[in-house]
């Protein structure tokens, strides 16, 4: 599993780190986001498991920098 290679898991993270509030997105994508250790649930809506995922994940420019000096 892996966020660049699954447009639909990515885009739901987007949408949890953009967001200051737990949000509820498809429960498929919210437990693959969760096996990940990306996010935690608050009920049935997800949020990020720390707020540094927030600053990570939140900042395209930040994450293309990462994952290219990585790749």
């Amino acid at each position: 599993m892996n966020l660049q290679e699954d447009d639909k898991l990515d885009a739901a993270l987007k949408q949890v780190v953009a967001s200051p509030q737990p949000v509820r997105i498809e429960t498929g994508l919210a437990f693959k986001l969760r096996s990940m250790g990306l996010v935690k649930f608050q009920g049935n809506d997800v949020m990020p498991l720390c707020g540094l995922y927030s600053l990570y994940f939140g900042d395209t420019d930040v994450r293309r920098c990462l994952w290219h000096r990585l790749g």
